[in-house]
């Protein structure tokens, strides 16, 4: 350090050509070997880079401060690797929002609900000094700065989860373990950007429908989340944070088993209502056959006034529907088919040309269902070179 020099080096990362950083927090400056940072007129030695790699001194980071020992600017920790970890990063904690059965029989689907909460937040850097003073954050993907100077948002882009100081933001079923490695999906609509105050209500995974119809949207009644998907989880940890940061839910199949118990229990009276939401587009679990004390929760587009009672439920009353609809495409398209599922199964129909106009037949007979149930059908259009799909309703009986 040069004499007169205005503040000391409280932390040197040290490159290697090929080897990664060294992060350096004490210096042997002569004096002693521990120096806790290098002050004017000093001279710190023996700054190597890892194993005999040599220093790629174009790339030498150096933080400071003043020259008191009590406050030091050491924003870096060291990761495997020759990696670098930023000690002043987000914690973000998902969590589980709502979970729902289908409230369109007889899909047999959940619905899932995620959001998050901020177990730690920027906060100022401040240095102990005589008045103190406050070092400025920098973050590339933090924005939104307050009028304390401390960011309000940060941008953590979707990736799947690997060991190591970059993000992570990355929801994971089941069905990935059957696509291997090399497959795994990192997009699946999640948020990207998180809020100092955190959003209890963020994410509802598999929303196949939305208000336009471009099946990105969070309010869709369709649910394609079967329990062979589980466990499903969400992981989050901003860049470049240590691995010790990633926080993370997940729903597994113990955990819906006992969310469906504490439903049953309820319906007996035998314990209290769940106090996890139902997702939209969702009803509580049907009853098992029994004593029923309190009466299960649907969905607000099928719900009618209820009461607690005490009556005996067999069974739930069924029909089964004799109808087939025809479902007619748009009139740009030119390439369509529809799926729904049938008496024997899903079932996969492609459009033809009739009277002009793409169309296609779902048969519903033999299909059971409550009475006043709905059926869906996805329908897949492909309209000037891009396949759209599109969901629609048909009531069975």
């Amino acid at each position: 350090m040069a004499p007169g020099a205005a503040y000391s080096v409280d932390q040197v990362l040290v490159p290697g050509k090929t080897s990664g950083y060294v992060v350096y927090n004490v210096f042997d400056t002569g004096t002693i070997a521990t120096d806790p940072d290098i002050d004017p007129d000093q001279t710190a030695v023996n700054l190597a880079a890892a194993g005999d790699d040599d220093v790629d001194k174009s790339a030498i980071v150096v933080c400071v401060s003043d020259h008191e020992d009590s406050g030091q600017n050491e924003p870096y920790e060291q990761a495997a690797g020759g990696q670098v970890a930023a000690l002043n990063r987000p914690i973000i904690q998902p969590t589980l929002a709502a979970l729902g059965v289908s409230a369109i029989e007889p899909l047999n689907t959940y619905k899932i609900g995620f959001g998050y909460s901020i177990e730690q937040w920027y906060t100022p850097h401040t240095i102990a000094d005589t008045p103190p003073f406050t070092l400025p954050l920098t973050d590339p993907h933090a924005f939104a700065f307050g009028a304390d100077g401390i960011p309000t948002h940060v941008w953590v882009p979707r990736r799947t989860e690997q060991p190591g100081v970059r993000r992570i933001n990355d929801i994971d079923d089941l069905g990935e373990a059957f696509a291997g490695p090399h497959h795994e999906r990192a997009d699946h609509g999640q948020p990207e950007v998180f809020h100092m105050t955190g959003d209890p209500q963020a994410y509802l995974h598999n929303s196949l429908t939305g208000p336009d119809g471009s099946g990105r949207g969070p309010f869709g009644l369709l649910t394609f989340t079967t329990e062979g998907d589980l466990p499903i989880s969400w992981s989050i940890k901003a860049s470049p944070a240590p691995e010790r940061y990633l926080r993370e839910v997940d729903l597994t199949d113990d955990e819906l088993r006992a969310w469906d118990a504490s439903w049953q229990a309820y319906y007996r009276g035998t314990g209290p209502k769940p106090t996890l939401p139902l997702a939209p587009g969702s009803n509580s679990p049907a009853p098992k056959a029994g004593v029923i004390m309190n009466l299960p929760v649907q969905a607000p587009a099928t719900a009618s006034k209820v009461t607690n009672t005490t009556t005996v439920v067999a069974a739930p009353t069924r029909c089964v529907s004799g109808r087939q609809v025809r479902v007619t495409l748009r009139r740009k398209a030119h390439k369509g088919s529809i799926r729904y599922l049938a008496a024997k199964g899903t079932r996969t129909v492609k459009a033809r040309r009739m009277g002009g106009r793409l169309r296609a037949k779902a048969n519903f007979r033999g299909v059971s269902a409550a009475p006043g149930s709905y059926a869906a059908v996805m329908v897949h259009q492909k309209l000037r070179g891009e396949w759209y799909k599109t969901a629609r309703l048909f009531k069975l009986c």
